[in-house]
C-alpha cells in the first residue's frame, strides 16, 4: 500500500503481476490450440468418412484413426490441461493473500491476529481483510501491547480499504442487504460488486472461447453447446456467491483478473492467430485421408487377410463399399487358394501312401518267391 498509494490500485497491480507470471502458460496453450486447429481439416475428413454410422465398433475405429493422426503430427490433446492444473493451486494461494492481508501482507502471527480480533470485538469476520478499517479507526495505541504486533510506521502503512471515501472494501455485499445500506451510495456500490463479477466472468468465458480453438463436429455439437451454456451460467453464479459473501476486495480482485484475462487472450490471438482454411483445404485433406491404405482391414504378420465382424456392413455405405468389395474378393481368393492347397496336399498324401504300399507288396512278394525257390532246391537235393 505504501508503494501504490491505495489498496484498490494494489489489487489491480497484484492481478496484473499474476497474469504476467502465468503468461508463459497462456502462450503454451495458444500454441497447443494452433496445432490442434491445423489438424482440423484432416480430423473432419476422418469424421466424414465414418458419418452416419453410430455403432460402437465404427465409432471406436474413428477415434483410433484420430488418435493416430494426433500422434503422427505430434499433438497432445492433454497438453493444454497442464497449465490449467498448475494455475489452480497458485490461484488459491493468491486469493488467500487478498483474503488475509494481516497474515500475508502485515506478517502477523495467528496469536497476534486472535488478540487483534478480541480488541476489535469481532471474530466472525471471514478472513482478516475486514479488520483493517476498524483497526485504523481505533488507532495504533489500542494494539501496541499485542505480542508480535507491527511498529507504528508499519501500522501507518497498512492497506487503506476506503475507496475515495465512497465505500469500504472490507464490507461484504451481504452486510448491505438492509434498508439503511441500500439508501446510501456506499451500499449500492458494494452491492454492485457481485453484479460486475458476474458480467466480467461471463464475458471472460465467452470471449476466451471465441479467441481459442474449439473442436466441434456434427455429432457432438449440440451436446457440447449445451455443456458450454451450462458452464457459462454456473461458473459466473459461483463467482457471484463468493463475491456476495466475502469482502468486496475479493470481488474486485476477481473482476480485475477476468478483465486482464480477456485482454491477455485478445493479445495472444492477434500475435499468434489461429489458422484459417478454405474449402479447397478441406477437400484436399479429405482426398488425402481417403487415399490412405485402409488399415482397418486386419492383416496378420504372415500377410494373410483376417476376417473381421467390425466391417461386416461396410458394403452398405458409399464411402467404404469399394474397399469392402475388394476386401471380400481378396478374402474369397485367399480361401480358394487355401482350398486348392489342401486338395493338393491330400492328393500328394494319397500318392505317397500308395507308393509305400506298392513297395511293401513288392518286398513281401520277393520274400515269398525266395522261400519258394529255397523249398524247391531242398526237394531236388533229397
Amino acid at each position: 500500500d505504501s508503494f501504490t498509494g491505495h489498496y484498490l490500485l494494489a489489487i489491480f497491480l497484484f492481478a496484473l503481476l499474476i497474469k504476467l507470471i502465468l503468461l508463459p502458460f497462456g502462450i503454451k496453450q495458444q500454441k497447443n490450440s494452433i496445432k490442434q486447429a491445423r489438424l482440423r481439416p484432416k480430423e473432419l475428413a476422418i469424421r466424414k468418412k465414418y458419418s452416419g454410422r453410430d455403432d460402437k465398433p465404427t465409432q471406436a475405429k474413428m477415434s483410433e484413426e484420430i488418435q493416430e493422426l494426433y500422434q503422427k503430427e505430434g499433438y497432445n490433446p492433454l497438453g493444454g490441461c497442464l497449465p490449467l492444473l498448475i494455475q489452480f493451486p497458485l490461484l488459491i494461494a493468491l486469493v488467500n493473500v487478498v483474503y488475509n492481508p494481516l497474515k500475508y501482507i502485515c506478517g502477523l502471527s495467528e496469536d497476534a491476529i486472535v488478540q487483534v480480533q478480541s480488541i476489535v470485538g469481532t471474530s466472525s469476520q471471514r478472513g482478516t481483510v475486514g479488520l483493517l478499517t476498524k483497526m485504523k479507526e481505533l488507532g495504533y495505541d489500542a494494539f501496541k501491547n499485542v505480542e508480535g504486533f507491527m511498529t507504528a510506521e508499519e501500522f501507518a502503512d497498512m492497506p487503506d480499504l476506503n475507496v475515495f471515501g465512497a465505500f469500504d472494501l472490507s464490507i461484504t455485499p451481504q452486510q448491505c442487504m438492509n434498508l439503511d445500506s441500500i439508501k446510501t451510495l456506499s451500499g449500492w456500490l458494494i452491492l454492485l460488486v457481485p453484479v460486475l463479477t458476474f458480467v466480467a466472468y461471463f464475458l471472460s468465458m465467452k470471449l476466451t472461447r471465441k479467441f481459442m480453438y474449439q473442436p466441434m463436429n456434427d455429432a457432438s455439437q449440440a451436446q457440447m453447446g449445451c455443456s458450454n451454456k451450462v458452464m457459462d451460467i454456473v461458473m459466473p453464479l459461483f463467482s457471484v456467491f463468493l463475491a456476495f459473501t466475502y469482502p468486496a476486495a475479493l470481488g474486485l480482485y476477481w473482476i480485475f483478473k477476468c478483465l486482464l484475462g480477456i485482454l491477455k487472450q485478445f493479445i495472444l490471438s492477434k500475435a499468434m492467430p489461429l489458422p484459417k482454411f478454405t474449402e479447397e483445404d478441406y477437400l484436399a485433406a479429405e482426398k488425402e485421408i481417403n487415399s490412405r491404405p485402409d488399415k482397418s482391414l486386419k492383416v496378420a504378420k504372415s500377410g494373410r487377410v483376417v476376417r473381421s465382424l467390425h466391417h461386416i456392413d461396410d458394403e452398405d455405405f458409399e464411402d467404404t463399399a469399394e474397399k469392402a468389395r475388394a476386401f471380400k474378393e481378396a478374402l474369397a481368393a485367399q480361401e480358394e487358394a487355401d482350398k486348392k492347397k489342401a486338395e493338393e496336399a491330400k492328393k500328394n498324401s494319397m500318392f505317397g501312401a500308395s507308393k509305400l504300399k506298392d513297395d511293401s507288396d513288392k518286398k513281401s512278394s520277393k520274400a515269398k518267391n525266395t522261400d519258394s525257390d529255397k523249398k524247391d532246391s531242398d526237394g531236388e537235393n533229397k
